[in-house]
């Protein structure tokens, strides 16, 4: 598809306004000592001040602005969106369930940086693990998720892993499944965007997601608060989803949100502040939804009419377009896609059910949304000497 050669450019004139602005605040950088290969580093991160940043739409995958998409970097807690997929895939097919008990081990208990102070062999359903995973980030509840999933975090490790190379994320490497630093432990915001939009398929944490406060172990004297810190709660649409940081990775954050039927993904990867990732993701949010609109083909059915089968039983067969079929396109452009179609009138026998007898090619301007399949709905078998003869018959004793 190369209907978005343009995008780039105009996302780098909004964006560059935002990167003025945070400049401004935070000083400009010595670049005087740098090395060739950090000054191109840097001019290509000229539009945002991040490492990496990609937006995309969810169910398309389709990328509506990248900025050093696939480089491998720290995570830091944005790897919880793996954790989270894995669990919520777990639920789907019924080995996990919301109201089983997870029992605390020593190693979930070690966990340091974001927790919600689990002791060993504390039990917590797994809805409270989940929701500190989820609304506070909480590394001893993700680690015991994961060991109740998999025996140990070593093994749930091996889940992630296995998963990411599921879902084609060739830039990701998983250690742990906290997102606490640790040597090759990486990803991409190309990467992180696919399994945020998977994990996006699931309506298990929608409450947990949009949750700004709210309390585990209360009335127990170890009321522990839970606190979001997704600052996009407000935004209009938005689903999710998960921020994160450390030392090594910056500040990270992936955002998605959704308005109709368009829901876009925005990550963050390497923002140098903390409110700088939450106007790089709203800004990258801003654009998709003032910029785009979900777009679907309507083919004209006086063009699908049926087509003749040269020798066949069948003397004509009816056919059909491909369906399901969807992409954004800039708004108010829908009046300008065009179709040519290219159907063949006859057809020779046999033709079975689902055979290709054509195409339509869907344009805007000049660039080419989608070339569409035209398939047989029918079968005709060839129709031979002896057929014929069994279709005689037939009529003659058929009362």
């Amino acid at each position: 598809m190369t209907a978005f050669k343009d995008i780039g450019a105009r996302l780098f004139s909004a964006a560059a306004a935002l990167a003025a602005a945070i400049i401004c605040m935070s000083g400009v950088t010595d670049v005087s000592a740098q090395t060739n290969e950090e000054k191109r580093r840097d001019e290509s991160r000229a539009a945002f001040r991040a490492k990496s940043v990609v937006l995309t739409e969810s169910a398309t995958g389709q990328v509506l602005y990248s900025q050093n998409p696939d480089e491998k970097l720290p995570i830091a807690s944005v790897t919880k969106i793996m954790t989270l997929l894995i669990a919520a895939e777990e639920m789907k097919a019924g080995r996990l369930s919301f109201e089983d008990t997870v029992v605390a081990s020593y190693h979930a208990f070690s966990m340091d940086g974001s927790v919600i102070w689990l002791n060993e062999g504390e039990q917590m359903s797994v809805y409270d693990i989940c929701r500190s995973v989820v609304i506070s980030s909480a590394n001893d509840a993700c680690v015991a998720l994961g060991e109740h999933i998999a025996g140990s975090e070593d093994e749930f490790v091996k889940r992630m892993n296995k998963r990411a190379s599921e879902l084609d994320m060739a830039n990701t490497h998983f250690v742990n499944c906290t997102g606490l630093d640790a040597d090759n432990h990486f990803s991409s915001a190309s990467d992180v965007a696919k399994m945020a939009a998977e994990l996006r398929k699931y309506d298990y944490y929608d409450e947990f997601l949009l949750t700004r406060l709210t309390y585990v172990r209360e009335g127990t004297g170890r009321e522990t608060q839970l606190l979001n810190t997704n600052r996009l709660l407000g935004y209009d649409g938005i689903t999710g989803l998960k921020t994160g940081t450390t030392d090594n990775a910056g500040y990270c954050f992936t955002a998605t949100a959704k308005r109709g039927d368009m829901e876009l993904v925005a990550v963050v990867l390497g923002a140098e502040t903390d409110d700088g990732r939450f106007e790089i993701a709203e800004a990258l949010l801003d654009y998709g939804f003032n910029g785009f609109e979900l777009f679907s083909p309507e083919f004209d059915p006086e063009e699908l009419t049926d087509i003749n089968v040269d020798e066949g039983v069948l003397r004509t067969i009816s056919v059909c377009a491909e369906s399901g079929l969807c992409c954004l396109i800039p708004k108010g452009k829908s009046s300008s896609v065009t179709y040519l179609y290219n159907i063949k009138p006859t057809v020779k026998a046999p033709v079975a059910s689902g055979d290709s007898v054509g195409k339509i090619i869907v344009l805007l301007d000049d660039d080419t949304l989608f070339i569409a399949k035209v398939t047989a709905k029918e079968s005709s078998e060839k129709l031979t000497f002896f057929k014929s003869f069994e279709f005689v018959w037939k009529g003659l004793f058929d009362f």
